[in-house]
């Protein structure tokens, strides 16, 4: 996965409080994140479309909707490119209960507050929930403004609470003309009431995208209207050949699209598409090791390409071996379809293994590759190294596939030990030349090789 924290800062009581964000879910208008203090706790904050409403630590109750809208929304994971770009332009300050309803009550419809206060049902007494519904609804009754009581009515039933004045008003003659209109639904329902049309569309998404997507449009909640397009392109069976990263309503960095790619491939690691899309990004941020445990991970067959790039990895320098996850890796390479590629992979990933770990691990960990590749150089001389490493009259040899395998300290310490065996032999002084010349160790090569100038005059 990619390493990279999600935070945000609050400001509570005049003090800075840095949260972890953990996911965030779009539940028709509502937004909520999820994300924890310092000390570990659970902190939730809740918008409404864009707008920051309020905060609380709490522990979500069975039943909520603080709980649905994690279930049935559309939840985001972090770290993701829509959770910042939603954050980044808010000033996240906390106030109390009693001045969030004021604040609220001066900027939305009773309908707008009844809903909104509907998602505080794991920090508010069901009764004070139940109280602000009644209060507006005998309001709107008394003023004979009937449709207006029936929208409260319904949020009310959506919010599941102990509903049964919701439910026996509802069923009362004079609200039957209003409510066949919420069982006709459609444009007539759009028009009497948004609020609860778009609850009601949630039902049945697949045919209510173009009405979702056009409303988002319309009222300027790109974080919505993108979140959308993306759930929508990850549940279709139509897309695996569709360009993988939908369009959506905010320019994204290299940085942030291979994020981006990386979390959609995280819920859909069927969409191969993805799997060749997030690589690639990987690649070019240069964040191999992700990279390599993408392809690890997903225990299928490598491509061509693919495997050109990995040979690229394994033979920069710069890449950090112990980030890799060896044991798929090495699961990765047993799959059938790979074979082919094991001659160029194992001739760039077997020395990068060498510098990390001793021949012993190296030969164990290659042990599952044996049995259906014994042809392959590379591994006889692995085998072979396993074997002999131990034994003083072997060291010339060993120093010898060491070399091949350009580890150049170990191959050096053989043919030391070679030398001090044997004197007299100028073959292991002329290896030793050679070593260090190709380590680009000048003064030394010309060290070894003077002695060797030395022997072979001796020796005539």
């Amino acid at each position: 996965m990619i390493e990279q924290k999600q935070s945000v800062t609050l400001i509570s009581n005049h003090k800075p409080v840095q949260l972890r964000i953990e996911r965030m879910a779009i539940h028709h208008r509502m937004k909520i994140v999820e994300a924890v203090k310092a000390n570990g706790s659970k902190f939730y904050l809740f918008f409404y479309q864009n707008d920051f409403i309020t905060g609380k630590s709490l522990e979500v109750q069975p039943g909520s909707l603080i709980e649905k809208a994690f279930q049935e929304g559309i939840v985001l994971n972090a770290p993701h490119p829509l959770i910042t770009k939603f954050l980044d332009p808010h000033t996240i300050v906390l106030k109390s209960t009693k001045h969030v309803l004021q604040d609220i009550q001066k900027k939305y419809s009773p309908q707008e507050v009844v809903f909104i206060f509907s998602y505080f049902d794991s920090f508010l007494p069901k009764e004070k929930i139940i109280q602000l519904q009644r209060k507006y609804f005998y309001d709107y009754r008394r003023n004979g403004q009937l449709r207006l009581a029936f929208q409260i009515l319904m949020v009310a039933l959506y919010a599941d609470f102990s509903t049964k004045w919701a439910q026996e008003l509802s069923n009362q003659l004079e609200f039957q003309k209003v409510k066949s209109i919420y069982e006709w639904g459609g444009q007539d329902l759009h028009a009497a009431d948004p609020l609860y049309a778009e609850v009601h569309a949630y039902k049945d998404l697949p045919n209510n995208i173009t009405y979702l997507k056009s409303l988002y449009k319309r009222n300027g909640r790109k974080i919505d209207h993108s979140a959308l397009t993306l759930k929508t392109y990850l549940q279709s069976s139509q897309n695996k050949k569709e360009e993988p990263l939908p369009a959506i309503d905010f320019p994204l960095s290299n940085q942030e699209r291979a994020l981006l790619l990386w979390n959609m491939y995280d819920e859909a690691p069927h969409l191969n598409v993805l799997r060749k899309q997030v690589f690639h990004s990987l690649i070019e941020l240069k964040k191999t090791t992700e990279a390599v445990n993408l392809l690890s991970s997903r225990q299928g067959e490598i491509t061509d390409e693919e495997c050109q790039h990995l040979i690229d990895v394994f033979n920069d320098p710069a890449t950090d071996m112990d980030g890799i996850e060896l044991t798929l890796l090495q699961k990765c390479l047993c799959v059938q379809g790979n074979r082919r590629h094991l001659p160029q992979l194992l001739q760039t990933l077997v020395p990068k293994l060498l510098e990390k770990d001793d021949i012993d691990f190296v030969f164990n960990w290659l042990k599952p590759l044996y049995e259906d590749n014994k042809d392959l150089p590379i591994l006889t001389s692995i085998q072979t190294m396993a074997e002999i490493q131990d034994d003083p009259d072997k060291q010339f040899q060993l120093g010898k596939l060491y070399h091949k395998l350009s580890q150049y300290d170990e191959a050096i310490k053989c043919f030391d030990w070679e030398m001090e065996m044997h004197p007299t032999d100028p073959t292991p002084v002329q290896w030793l030349t050679k070593v260090y010349r190709e380590m680009g160790k000048i003064e030394e090569s010309n060290a070894y090789m003077s002695i060797y100038t030395q022997m072979q005059r001796v020796s005539n």
